[in-house]
């Protein structure tokens, strides 16, 4: 310290300063510092002098070198070594080849400040702070030049940091790093501005939000810009939207895999309106609906379709139980299907029994008829479908099963439930999900296909030789098949074990022809000739169903009983027509009438130039 005569030289100042002081040049050799420095860095001033500022500070020196270097002051510095100090480079006034490095220790400057303000505790660490951001954090000022960027901006755009900051940022479209920016849309509409912009040069997808910052004058004087790489997300985006697509694919192969599983079940599904149906009830057992209604037609295969949604449901491995609502008195169906305990009627297991219900566990209990179920019956049933509860006769526990219902019905519930003899609540209850199973006369398609597969599976199980020659298809296409699925099939086995010939249409020609002239109850079985012969066809019966002759043949070749029979074989047909158009007011009648589809009618109506029953009508009124 200089004496009373001597002059207060520069180190005297610097030394009763509380600011820790380091004075370097540019090639970072240390040409001094002051009591605070060295009291900071653990040393003395003398051993602070001709020293590398790498060896006094190893782990900042990289960074104090690019700002001395760059010849721009810079406050805010975090340097490792020093923690919780603000530092301020700049040069000195006379000679800017020499830089100080201040070093503010925050807790000196509070001793000297008292309770004053003190220095925000978080200066020291901004930099830090700004850098490990794992977003893209930019600043522009109120020209839209960009004075501070962070290393995930830089990185977004695919540059390095030197090429952006200080740079205007139209420079990045000029350059083709983007063909767009929102800093200059921030200065202008002085709001918030969010959008979504790709980098080029990295091929990324950033989300970038701008936020004005105002002065006291409101103007706005800074923009800063958070960025979010949108990339991953977008990725994600679109390959889930892939996924998505994929697994719609499989959903749909899966279905198209179930429908033509259906036919190792015997189920044929080639018609529009079968297909339908079976979309349908795919739809419902994935979705693993509880309670499903079937109707239609006996016959038409609703307990095959029962099994479907059975198998294609989530319960698919657990038991199907089949049960016949018609085929036990009232008393018997009640403990069938809610089982019984210890003497609950005579004749009962004297240990009691499980219902049919409890057995299903979680799987299906399929009602089948459930029209011919007694009202004190449905009302129990009700009851169960409601809270899945139920008791066992002459019990008193409560028994919970999880088992799915499906119930079918050929009959009109609609019809029973206005004549009182089906519940109501119980009906509507059921009619929640129900499917129509279209008669086989509706799907001439799937008519053709079930009599191929059974005649050929016939054939191979009892070693015949028969095929489906014209006449049998001529024939199956115009017999109206009140007995659906159920009378194909049995018409089919009848013939493969009793027809004579390996042809079958002769066979299932008198047998359908009997049927429709009244010769039976309707089902094939009812219309079989004696065993031993198959007895040559009548005019009337041959011209009735259209006869085609088999390939190879022709049509009087091939047409039993030998000799041309045209003329009488049309003069039968128009006559069985004349008198349908009397007694029927529609082809649909006509078609009853007949014994054959309607699509049939009308071919034969237009083959003979005949109208219509209503024309008929027309014709006879006036």
């Amino acid at each position: 310290m200089a004496s009373n005569n001597e002059p207060i030289t520069s180190e005297d100042v610097m030394n009763i300063l509380p600011v820790g002081i380091l004075l370097i040049d540019q090639s970072g050799l240390v040409l001094g510092g002051n009591h605070q420095m060295a009291t900071l860095l653990g040393s003395t001033s003398r051993e602070l002098a001709d020293r590398q500022v790498g060896e006094l500070l190893p782990k900042s020196a990289d960074e104090i070198l690019r700002v001395v270097r760059s010849r721009r002051q810079a406050a805010g510095l975090f340097l490792s070594e020093l923690d919780g100090c603000f530092v301020l480079a700049r040069p000195l006034p006379r000679d800017s080849n020499i830089w100080a490095i201040s070093v503010f220790d925050q807790r000196l400057w509070q001793n000297y400040l008292g309770y004053g303000p003190a220095m925000d505790p978080l200066t020291p660490y901004y930099k830090q702070i700004f850098e490990s951001s794992s977003d893209g954090i930019s600043i522009a000022d109120n020209k839209g030049r960009l004075i501070l960027v962070n290393e995930a901006s830089a990185r977004h755009v695919g540059v390095a940091r030197e090429e952006l900051q200080w740079r205007h940022v139209h420079s990045m479209v000029e350059r083709g790093l983007t063909d767009d920016y929102i800093t200059l849309d921030v200065l202008r509409e002085k709001k918030p501005v969010t959008r979504i912009i790709k980098y080029h040069k990295s091929g990324k997808y950033i989300f970038l939000t701008g936020t004005p910052i105002f002065n006291a004058e409101g103007q706005v004087y800074l923009v800063v810009i958070n960025e979010r790489d949108f990339t991953t997300i977008l990725e994600l985006q679109t390959s889930l939207k892939q996924q998505k697509e994929i697994l719609d694919r499989f959903k749909a192969e899966l279905a198209e895999m179930n429908l033509a599983e259906l036919a190792s079940n015997e189920v044929v599904a080639l018609s529009p309106v079968m297909r339908r149906t079976m979309e349908t009830a795919l739809k419902l057992a994935q979705h693993d609906v509880s309670q499903i209604l079937l109707t239609g037609e006996s016959g038409t295969g609703k307990g095959l379709l029962a099994k479907f949604i059975h198998t294609n449901s989530r319960k698919g491995k657990e038991p199907f139980i089949h049960i016949n609502c018609a085929a036990l008195p009232e008393s018997l169906l009640e403990a069938e299907l809610f089982g019984y305990e210890k003497g609950a009627f005579t004749g009962a297991n004297a240990a009691g029994r499980a219902g049919l219900f409890e057995v299903a566990g979680g799987g299906t209990a399929f009602l089948d008829e459930i029209a011919e179920m007694g009202l004190p019956l449905q009302s129990k049933l009700l009851t169960f479908l409601d809270n899945k509860e139920f008791r066992r006769l002459a019990g008193h526990k409560t028994i919970t099963a999880s088992c799915n219902i499906i119930a079918a019905t050929n009959q009109n519930l609609e019809r029973l439930v206005a004549e009182g003899r089906f519940r109501q609540d119980l009906y509507y209850r059921l009619k929640v999900f129900s499917l129509d199973i279209p008669p086989l006369r509706e799907r001439p398609e799937d008519l053709l296909e079930l009599a191929r597969r059974e005649l050929a599976k016939l054939c191979q199980q009892y070693g015949q030789k028969r095929e489906l020659d014209p006449l049998a298809v001529e024939v199956l296409r115009n017999h109206g098949f009140p007995g659906n699925v159920r009378e194909l099939l049995n018409g089919i086995s009848q013939a493969v074990l009793l027809s004579d010939s390996p042809q079958i249409g002769p066979f299932l020609a008198k047998t359908m022809a009997s049927c429709q002239t009244g010769g039976g109850t309707g089902h094939v079985q009812d219309c079989l000739p004696p065993v031993g012969g198959e007895p040559a066809l009548s005019a009337h019966q041959a011209g009735s169903i259209g006869y085609v002759a088999p390939a190879g043949q022709t049509e009087e070749e091939g047409r039993p009983g030998g000799g041309p029979l045209r003329s009488s074989l049309a003069e039968t047909e128009v006559a069985n027509l004349t008198e349908a158009l009397k007694r029927c007011a529609t082809t649909r009648e006509m078609a009853g009438f007949l014994g054959i589809s309607q699509a049939g009618v009308s071919r034969k109506l237009r083959k003979y130039g005949l109208k219509p029953p209503r024309s008929s009508k027309a014709r006879g009124a006036t």
